[in-house]
């Protein structure tokens, strides 16, 4: 298969399994506190990851910076949270819409703690997007809803630990980062849960351990796709979750599509995707500035 069609298929896989995970997660927020989903959604996903890292034995299981993986899932313990509470009372398609503004808050903070650039093309760009996040709220005109400030400041919270994701992958692998964040979150996740508890059934028991296979395989698949191509190539087919999740929320949770959700969603979009290209562009412009002082070093 040519490596390209092959990337598109494993991004379609990622968005399709990101979809099945949210609508997972749904289900359960009808009859189960978002403590308790945080808990069994941590949980399972170690258990899921655990046969992986045994058989990377004991190369997976090295960090390089134990203290930072433990504050990155301290920060995980309120998005995760945060991002179930929302998810129990949004649209599916509309917390696909803010979910996206994840990338905008991390180019902010990018700014701030890691002194990257800005011109006036990404300030133009932050710009657009969050004008895309008013389409999509429209304060004064709708009803105010709680869960889009929920997963606002999910996304703020979680741009922080793609931040720090970044500085931790420098030298440890995906899997050593994946399994530390769940299981550093177990604790704090079920000591919070006890005051909330209840017991499952079989029926969320399976529901679990299904939401953990499908976040594995979405993690999975969005790494490689990193690996074999640019952001800018793997970028729009991202935005393929709304589509899936609009399917599955209109099909399966009744819920009727709003045209100024998708409006907003396609702004916010635009403006990441620009991003996107602007990076590649300055990361080409610094590779060919490395050559060429390469070649004048070897005079």
């Amino acid at each position: 298969m040519n490596k390209k069609l092959f990337v598109i298929f494993l991004s379609l896989i990622g968005t399709g399994t990101a979809a099945i995970m949210v609508s997972g997660i749904k289900l359960l927020s009808q009859d189960l506190n978002p403590f308790i989903i945080a808990f069994y959604r941590c949980l399972f996903g170690v258990i899921i990851m655990l046969p992986f890292m045994i058989y990377n034995y004991p190369e997976a299981w090295k960090t390089h910076n134990i203290k930072l993986q433990f504050v990155r899932s301290a920060i995980n313990v309120y998005s995760m949270i945060s991002w179930f509470t929302a998810i129990g009372t949004l649209q599916l398609e509309k917390a696909a819409a803010i979910g996206f503004t994840t990338p905008l808050f991390t180019t902010i903070l990018a700014i701030i703690f890691l002194g990257e650039v800005i011109r006036i093309q990404r300030i133009t760009a932050l710009i657009v997007g969050f004008i895309g996040i008013l389409v999509v709220i429209r304060p004064g005109y709708i009803p105010f809803e709680s869960g889009a400030l929920w997963l606002l400041s999910a996304a703020i919270t979680f741009s922080i630990v793609i931040i720090i994701v970044k500085k931790l992958t420098e030298k440890d692998s995906s899997l050593t980062t994946a399994f530390y964040q769940m299981a550093f979150m177990v604790p704090p996740t079920f000591f919070i849960a006890l005051f909330f508890w209840e017991s499952i059934n079989i029926n969320q028991f399976l529901l679990f351990i299904f939401v953990a296979i499908a976040g594995f395989i979405t993690q999975f698949s969005f790494a490689q796709c990193l690996k074999m191509a640019e952001t800018t190539f793997i970028m729009p087919i991202q935005f393929t979750k709304l589509i899936w999740l609009s399917l599955i929320g209109y099909f399966f949770f009744m819920e009727v599509p709003d045209i100024w959700t998708w409006i907003g969603a396609s702004i916010i979009f635009s403006s990441i995707l620009f991003i996107a290209y602007r990076e590649a562009i300055n990361k080409n412009s610094l590779l060919k500035t490395k050559r060429v002082d390469k070649i004048i070093s070897n005079y």
